[in-house]
Protein backbone atom coordinates (compact mmCIF):
# COMPACT_ATOMS: atom_id res chain seq x y z
CA UNK A 1 0.00 0.00 0.00
CA UNK A 2 2.83 2.10 0.91
CA UNK A 3 4.74 2.10 -2.58
CA UNK A 4 1.29 2.66 -4.28
CA UNK A 5 0.37 6.02 -2.25
CA UNK A 6 4.09 6.69 -3.16
CA UNK A 7 3.93 6.37 -6.93
CA UNK A 8 0.72 8.29 -6.90
CA UNK A 9 2.25 11.23 -4.79
CA UNK A 10 5.38 11.04 -7.03
CA UNK A 11 3.45 11.29 -10.49
CA UNK A 12 0.54 13.40 -9.29
CA UNK A 13 0.52 16.01 -12.01
CA UNK A 14 1.18 13.78 -14.60
CA UNK A 15 -1.88 11.41 -13.86
CA UNK A 16 -4.10 14.87 -13.64
CA UNK A 17 -2.42 15.83 -17.17
CA UNK A 18 -3.68 12.15 -18.76
CA UNK A 19 -6.84 11.99 -17.19
CA UNK A 20 -7.34 15.74 -18.43
CA UNK A 21 -6.42 14.85 -22.37
CA UNK A 22 -8.39 11.64 -22.10
CA UNK A 23 -11.33 13.56 -20.63
CA UNK A 24 -11.42 16.07 -23.79
CA UNK A 25 -11.48 13.04 -26.30
CA UNK A 26 -14.50 11.79 -24.88
CA UNK A 27 -16.25 15.22 -24.27
CA UNK A 28 -15.57 15.46 -28.04
CA UNK A 29 -17.16 12.17 -28.58
CA UNK A 30 -20.33 12.86 -26.27
CA UNK A 31 -21.42 16.31 -27.89
CA UNK A 32 -20.87 14.09 -31.36
CA UNK A 33 -23.59 11.76 -30.40
CA UNK A 34 -25.26 14.45 -28.91
CA UNK A 35 -25.30 15.42 -32.19
CA UNK A 36 -26.09 12.17 -33.81
CA UNK A 37 -28.64 11.58 -32.06
CA UNK A 38 -30.38 14.71 -32.52
CA UNK A 39 -30.16 14.50 -36.20
CA UNK A 40 -31.31 10.36 -36.61
CA UNK A 41 -33.98 9.72 -38.84
CA UNK A 42 -34.12 6.01 -38.51
CA UNK A 43 -34.26 3.95 -35.28
CA UNK A 44 -31.34 2.34 -36.42
CA UNK A 45 -29.33 5.58 -36.39
CA UNK A 46 -31.16 6.77 -32.75
CA UNK A 47 -29.33 3.44 -31.15
CA UNK A 48 -26.46 3.79 -32.35
CA UNK A 49 -26.22 7.52 -31.29
CA UNK A 50 -27.88 6.52 -27.84
CA UNK A 51 -25.07 4.00 -27.49
CA UNK A 52 -22.10 6.25 -28.19
CA UNK A 53 -23.13 8.79 -26.08
CA UNK A 54 -23.62 5.90 -22.96
CA UNK A 55 -20.44 4.95 -24.04
CA UNK A 56 -18.93 8.27 -23.42
CA UNK A 57 -20.40 9.08 -20.49
CA UNK A 58 -19.70 5.98 -19.03
CA UNK A 59 -15.98 6.48 -19.42
CA UNK A 60 -16.25 10.42 -18.72
CA UNK A 61 -17.78 9.08 -15.07
CA UNK A 62 -15.17 6.87 -14.64
CA UNK A 63 -12.20 9.61 -15.23
CA UNK A 64 -14.20 11.76 -12.86
CA UNK A 65 -13.88 8.59 -10.09
CA UNK A 66 -10.23 8.66 -10.53
CA UNK A 67 -9.55 12.26 -10.40
CA UNK A 68 -10.94 12.65 -7.41
CA UNK A 69 -9.47 9.09 -5.73
CA UNK A 70 -5.86 10.23 -7.22
CA UNK A 71 -6.75 13.56 -4.92
CA UNK A 72 -8.09 11.72 -1.98
CA UNK A 73 -5.09 9.66 -1.52
CA UNK A 74 -2.60 12.12 -2.46
CA UNK A 75 -4.18 13.99 0.07
CA UNK A 76 -5.62 12.49 2.82
CA UNK A 77 -4.27 9.06 2.83
CA UNK A 78 -0.86 9.18 4.07
CA UNK A 79 -1.76 10.90 7.07
CA UNK A 80 -3.45 6.97 7.89
CA UNK A 81 -0.41 5.33 7.48
CA UNK A 82 2.28 4.43 9.60
CA UNK A 83 5.17 6.37 9.40
CA UNK A 84 7.43 3.47 8.14
CA UNK A 85 10.32 4.94 5.79
CA UNK A 86 12.30 6.59 9.02
CA UNK A 87 11.60 3.67 11.35
CA UNK A 88 15.37 2.34 12.14
CA UNK A 89 16.03 -1.25 10.22
CA UNK A 90 18.28 -3.20 12.59
CA UNK A 91 20.80 -6.11 10.92
CA UNK A 92 22.00 -9.44 12.52
CA UNK A 93 25.55 -9.55 12.94
CA UNK A 94 26.65 -12.41 15.05
CA UNK A 95 30.10 -10.45 16.18
CA UNK A 96 28.56 -7.12 16.93
CA UNK A 97 26.01 -5.76 19.49
CA UNK A 98 22.74 -4.42 17.89
CA UNK A 99 22.42 -0.86 17.63
CA UNK A 100 19.70 1.35 15.48
CA UNK A 101 20.27 2.71 12.05
CA UNK A 102 18.40 5.96 12.80
CA UNK A 103 20.84 8.31 15.26
CA UNK A 104 18.13 9.71 16.79
CA UNK A 105 16.58 6.38 17.91
CA UNK A 106 20.39 5.74 19.29
CA UNK A 107 20.33 9.13 21.68
CA UNK A 108 17.12 7.84 23.27
CA UNK A 109 18.38 4.52 24.06
CA UNK A 110 21.94 5.60 25.29
CA UNK A 111 19.37 8.82 27.28
CA UNK A 112 20.83 11.50 25.20
CA UNK A 113 19.36 14.52 24.40
CA UNK A 114 19.32 15.00 20.59
CA UNK A 115 21.52 17.99 18.39
CA UNK A 116 22.15 20.48 21.63
CA UNK A 117 20.15 23.61 19.22
CA UNK A 118 18.20 23.43 16.11
CA UNK A 119 18.49 25.89 13.64
CA UNK A 120 15.43 28.23 13.29
CA UNK A 121 14.17 27.70 9.78
CA UNK A 122 11.44 29.98 7.74
CA UNK A 123 11.47 30.31 3.95
CA UNK A 124 8.81 30.80 1.42
CA UNK A 125 5.97 32.01 4.06
CA UNK A 126 3.91 35.27 3.01
CA UNK A 127 2.60 37.15 5.91
CA UNK A 128 -1.17 37.40 5.82
CA UNK A 129 -1.28 34.88 2.69
CA UNK A 130 0.42 32.11 3.48
CA UNK A 131 1.94 31.45 6.59
CA UNK A 132 2.34 29.12 9.86
CA UNK A 133 1.34 30.93 13.16
CA UNK A 134 2.21 27.56 15.26
CA UNK A 135 4.47 26.42 15.14
CA UNK A 136 7.09 28.55 15.07
CA UNK A 137 10.36 27.69 13.62
CA UNK A 138 12.51 25.82 15.89
CA UNK A 139 9.75 24.94 18.28
CA UNK A 140 9.73 21.53 20.19
CA UNK A 141 6.01 19.78 19.58
CA UNK A 142 5.12 16.09 20.64
CA UNK A 143 1.32 13.79 20.31
CA UNK A 144 -1.05 15.14 18.26
CA UNK A 145 -0.63 19.48 17.37
CA UNK A 146 -2.67 22.12 16.43
CA UNK A 147 -1.52 23.48 13.51
CA UNK A 148 -2.34 27.00 12.88
CA UNK A 149 -1.48 29.48 10.23
CA UNK A 150 -3.05 31.93 7.02
CA UNK A 151 -4.08 30.18 3.94
CA UNK A 152 -5.37 33.40 2.40
CA UNK A 153 -4.58 34.20 -1.65
CA UNK A 154 -6.31 34.61 -4.86
CA UNK A 155 -7.77 32.41 -6.81
CA UNK A 156 -7.78 29.89 -3.70
CA UNK A 157 -8.09 26.39 -4.46
CA UNK A 158 -6.62 24.18 -2.07
CA UNK A 159 -3.93 23.79 0.42
CA UNK A 160 -1.53 20.55 2.01
CA UNK A 161 0.88 20.15 4.41
CA UNK A 162 3.85 18.02 4.68
CA UNK A 163 6.94 17.01 6.34
CA UNK A 164 10.14 15.53 5.33
CA UNK A 165 13.62 15.46 7.27
CA UNK A 166 16.33 17.90 6.91
CA UNK A 167 18.11 16.88 3.53
CA UNK A 168 15.40 14.64 2.33
CA UNK A 169 13.92 16.10 -0.79
CA UNK A 170 10.57 13.32 -0.74
CA UNK A 171 7.98 15.50 1.49
CA UNK A 172 5.25 12.71 3.01
CA UNK A 173 1.96 14.28 2.79
CA UNK A 174 -0.39 14.87 5.90
CA UNK A 175 -3.40 16.40 4.89
CA UNK A 176 -4.90 19.13 3.33
CA UNK A 177 -7.96 20.98 2.64
CA UNK A 178 -9.60 23.66 0.26
CA UNK A 179 -11.20 26.25 2.72
CA UNK A 180 -9.33 29.64 3.49
CA UNK A 181 -7.92 29.68 6.89
CA UNK A 182 -7.16 33.36 8.32
CA UNK A 183 -5.32 32.86 11.55
CA UNK A 184 -6.78 29.71 12.68
CA UNK A 185 -6.47 26.03 12.26
CA UNK A 186 -5.08 24.66 9.18
CA UNK A 187 -5.10 20.66 10.37
CA UNK A 188 -3.65 18.42 12.74
CA UNK A 189 -0.61 16.41 12.64
CA UNK A 190 -0.37 13.45 15.48
CA UNK A 191 3.24 12.72 15.77
CA UNK A 192 2.68 9.85 17.82
CA UNK A 193 4.20 7.28 15.36
CA UNK A 194 7.25 9.61 14.24
CA UNK A 195 10.96 9.25 15.09
CA UNK A 196 12.23 11.96 17.86
CA UNK A 197 14.15 14.65 15.80
CA UNK A 198 14.22 17.75 13.47
CA UNK A 199 11.77 17.64 10.84
CA UNK A 200 10.65 20.35 8.56
CA UNK A 201 7.30 21.42 7.66
CA UNK A 202 5.73 22.91 4.74
CA UNK A 203 2.37 24.50 3.80
CA UNK A 204 1.89 24.20 0.12
CA UNK A 205 -1.24 26.25 -1.47
CA UNK A 206 -1.93 26.03 -5.30
CA UNK A 207 -4.55 28.16 -6.69
CA UNK A 208 -7.76 27.00 -8.79
CA UNK A 209 -5.57 26.95 -12.16
CA UNK A 210 -3.37 24.35 -10.12
CA UNK A 211 -0.70 27.20 -10.38
CA UNK A 212 1.33 26.22 -6.89
CA UNK A 213 2.52 29.39 -4.63
CA UNK A 214 6.27 29.07 -2.97
CA UNK A 215 5.94 27.00 0.17
CA UNK A 216 5.99 27.90 3.04
CA UNK A 217 8.44 25.88 5.51
CA UNK A 218 9.43 26.08 8.82
CA UNK A 219 11.82 23.75 10.99
CA UNK A 220 10.53 21.85 14.04
CA UNK A 221 11.82 19.30 16.80
CA UNK A 222 9.37 16.37 17.78
CA UNK A 223 10.21 15.23 21.52
CA UNK A 224 7.96 12.19 21.76
CA UNK A 225 9.03 10.01 24.73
Amino acid sequence: MTEILNFLIEFEIWFYVILGLISLIFFSRLFNAIGNWREAAFGLEHDIAQRKFRSALSILLLIFILFVGEFFFVTYSSSLLPDQSILATPTIDILASSSPTNPNVANIENNESLSPTLTAVEEGCMPGQIEWIFPEPASEIDDVVQLIGTVNVENFGFYKYEYTEPGNTFWKTIAGDNKIVIEDQIGLWNTSQIVPGDYLLRLVVLDNDNNEYPACIVSVRVINQ
